[in-house]
């Protein structure tokens, strides 16, 4: 990607808002027991409410820390 996120914000779907964002990202990943699982997305901004939940996986709030920084943790 073009911004420096380095995939961790795309095009996608908001849960929250209900419809198509420029700026999702993952907030959780459901498992299932059979059959493939899935990846529930939010806007950037609904991402950050919602890392603000004690439940929220720390991975949650380490993605926004990246993003924040313009560091998605990889070197080149």
């Amino acid at each position: 990607m073009t911004d420096g996120t380095d995939g961790l914000v795309t095009p996608g779907w908001c849960t929250v808002c209900e419809q198509r964002v420029p700026d999702s990202m993952a907030v959780a990943y459901v498992e299932t027991g059979s059959g493939p699982g899935r990846i529930v997305e939010a806007c950037v901004r609904h991402a950050r409410e919602l890392a603000r939940s004690p439940a929220a996986p720390s991975w949650l709030r380490d993605d926004l820390a990246a993003l924040d920084t313009g560091n998605s943790g990889t070197t080149a």
